[in-house]
């Protein structure tokens, strides 16, 4: 029988989780062996053999690519899935973003090589030539200088001979290259860049089906990829076979059991494990949930049962407490975007906040009063980093504040319209050199700004043509729902 002492031990266990640990695919902050988990729906954004990962902020795209990235991790990929050939495959950056280093490639290189006036062709000779230098890399053939791989990608015959070579030998060696490329959202901060970058990267994508052993693989946003202005021809092909990291609530569960049976805080790993031998449960080392041979990484009717010895069952007190929700269900509905998806560091983020909310309780290790806190918390989170995502995120959700949702669209309009949210987001945009949520012109309205927000799943409308937000968002923009979780 759990005493208050495993109780206490669990909520330090639980606070001690890292929040909100943000990984990029090279450099200092690449994940970590020990933060690896692997859900079975993700095998497919892993395969070689898929060009296109569509994911939101926060959804593990720069987390798996740094986990391709690196020898130890990528050997853990392969037992975690073992028919995606992983060991025999070799990871090179086409792009990186932010951050360079030894093996990055950073808009600095690209904006160097593809000046603001340039044409598709030398955008397409920049990515090509992001394919030589990795796959020269690759085979550990003399490294190409950035000049001399855009020259030779400019010339369709060089390239082709040159390509040829490096197939031909990663066949004979049985060896795939992959050439990954993550941050593709930081290449511009204009739409028309945006575009032109983006058009010739997925030309390149589509000609290198040509080749056997040499791979490419994009972790895009859902916002560019599905930019309806963007012309290449194959296009829905390319849409059509992507593959959109989603984690479900069993994945999410199976996340937080995992860094608990493996936490660092050797008392609330004992209490955990106590916990699960109360409930004939089998605890397991990191190989064993790697390989989802664990039931808690995956099984709903386990890990509800440990949520209920965690939380409670229902978020709500005495006969009537069932009508409030089941603990185990409530943080995936309330965490969840207008696509209802949810992300890891979201769910983390809520579960971390409840464990340090209030009194330490004595029978269980976080409050139903701790969870809605969490959800305020993990608003707030979710906003400040979509902000670092979409600099002008913010600035349209601030005049919606006080609104009693749903509400009619022209009430919504008139609030923006009312604090002229247009004006000022064309000229933030200018003045800070961002890429706002659309291309502002004479004939733009507050509706495009709803429109926007509706593309990355931060609001929607109802079925009788009234807009909402969803929860993870309201709660940190101050707009207010009859029954919902009050703002902070």
């Amino acid at each position: 029988m759990l005493k208050k002492i495993d109780f206490h031990a669990l909520r330090q266990a639980i606070s001690a989780i890292p929040a909100d640990v943000s990984n990029d695919a090279v450099g200092e902050n690449v994940p970590k062996l020990e933060d690896m988990f692997a859900p079975e729906t993700h095998a497919a954004a892993l395969d070689p053999a898929t060009p296109i990962v569509v994911g939101a902020r926060g959804t593990g795209k720069s987390f798996w690519s740094g986990v391709l990235g690196q020898d130890a991790t990528r050997k853990a990929a392969a037992k975690a899935y073992p028919n995606l050939g992983l060991d025999r495959t070799r990871v090179g950056f086409g792009f990186t973003g932010g951050v360079g280093g030894p093996l990055g490639v950073t808009t600095e290189m690209l904006n160097s090589a593809v000046s603001q006036d340039a044409s598709a062709e030398v955008a397409r000779a920049f990515w090509w030539s992001t394919i030589l230098r990795a796959a020269a890399r690759g085979i550990n053939d003399a490294p190409l200088s950035f000049k001399e791989a855009i020259r030779v990608a400019g010339d369709w015959e060089l390239r082709g001979e040159l390509l040829d070579k490096y197939e031909d030998k990663f066949q004979r060696s049985r060896i795939t290259l992959l050439v990954v490329y993550d941050a593709l959202d930081t290449v511009a901060s204009t739409w028309p860049r945006r575009r032109l970058l983006t058009e010739a990267l997925l030309e390149v994508v589509w000609a290198m089906r040509a080749y056997r052993h040499i791979k490419v693989k994009l972790f895009l946003r859902p916002d560019q990829i599905d930019d309806d202005a963007l012309r290449f021809i194959e296009l829905p092909k390319l849409r059509t076979g992507a593959i959109r990291l989603n984690w479900s609530k069993s994945d999410l569960y199976g996340l937080l059991y995992a860094r608990l049976i493996l936490s660092n805080v050797s008392t609330g790993r004992l209490a955990f494990t106590k916990l699960l031998k109360e409930l004939g449960i089998a605890p397991a080392q990191q190989n064993a949930i790697l390989a989802r041979q664990w039931s808690l990484a995956h099984k709903e009717a386990a890990q509800s049962q440990v949520m209920e010895v965690l939380a409670g069952a229902f978020m709500g007190e005495g006969v009537n407490g069932h009508k409030k929700g089941k603990t185990y269900d409530w943080p995936v509905k309330h965490l969840a975007d207008a696509f209802a998806e949810v992300t890891p560091r979201s769910f983390l983020g809520l579960v971390i906040a409840a464990a340090k909310y209030g009194g330490v309780p004595d029978d269980r290790a976080i409050t139903s009063e701790g969870i809605r806190h969490g959800l305020r918390a993990a608003s707030k989170t979710r906003v400040d980093q979509l902000h670092q995502e979409f600099l002008w995120i913010k600035g349209v959700l601030a005049p919606l504040a006080g609104l009693l949702l749903p509400q009619n669209e022209l009430e919504v309009f008139k609030a923006w319209k009312k604090t002229r949210t247009l004006a000022q987001l064309s000229a933030d945009a200018k003045n800070n050199k961002y890429l706002p949520p659309f291309e502002i012109e004479n004939k733009s309205s507050e509706k495009d700004i709803f429109l926007a927000l509706e593309r990355i799943g931060v609001m929607f409308s109802r079925k009788d043509g009234r807009l909402d937000m969803p929860d993870l968002f309201r709660v940190a923009a101050k707009l207010l729902k009859k029954g919902g979780t009050a703002p902070v």
